[in-house]
């Protein structure tokens, strides 16, 4: 259903990657081949499918429907309830990244960390984008995993948001997260 990023890259700070630079200074903490593929816009990708698009023009992107952590995403079509092209800005590499949905939804960090650690959850298998974000959390607030982040929670916010993509307007048992992370997409995963 979806691509897995099978050749995951986890660069610490303290661990001197190229291209990582330091924690907090606009380098991710983790990065991942999820959007490698490249797609023309419009392309009708699969539904859970998101690649690296470039060249759109302006008139193409549809309407900026939401915007957190530097990041807006755009729907071709946003009076639609069927499956269609969106796009979202704010990566590192200036181009936009490209899936395809009929419902999407932008949640903070807060939010993510209010639900997964809730103990009714506790016995919920950890998705892909669950497992990326405690990486990412563990480096960047010194938080173990499934625990809260704490006091650096709203800066954590400032450079990291889940985006949940659904195929159908209504009655989905099914989504995908991709989880953006610095100007990257740190994630993506297919939830039940």
């Amino acid at each position: 259903m979806y691509r897995s990023a099978t050749s995951l890259i986890l660069c610490l700070a303290f661990a001197g990657c190229a291209g990582t630079g330091g924690l907090g200074g606009g380098s991710p903490i983790m990065n991942s081949d999820v959007d490698v593929g490249q797609a023309a816009p419009g392309a009708g990708l699969p539904f859970g499918q998101i690649d690296t698009t470039c060249g759109v023009a302006a008139a193409s992107l549809g309407k900026p429907v939401v915007t957190a952590a530097g990041y807006t995403v755009y729907d071709t079509n946003p009076s639609s309830t069927v499956q269609r092209a969106h796009y979202v800005d704010g990566f590192t590499d200036g181009c936009l990244r490209q899936f395809t949905a009929a419902l999407v939804l932008m949640g903070d960090v807060a939010t993510h960390e209010g639900f997964r650690y809730q103990d009714s959850n506790g016995d919920r298998p950890y998705s892909d984008t669950d497992r990326a974000y405690e990486v990412i959390k563990a480096a960047y607030c010194g938080a173990a995993s499934g625990q809260p982040c704490g006091g650096k929670i709203e800066s954590l916010s400032k450079r990291t948001v889940f985006i949940t993509a659904y195929p159908s307007f209504s009655d989905s048992d099914n989504w995908v997260e991709f989880l953006l992370h610095e100007g990257v997409v740190a994630e993506a995963g297919d939830e039940r």
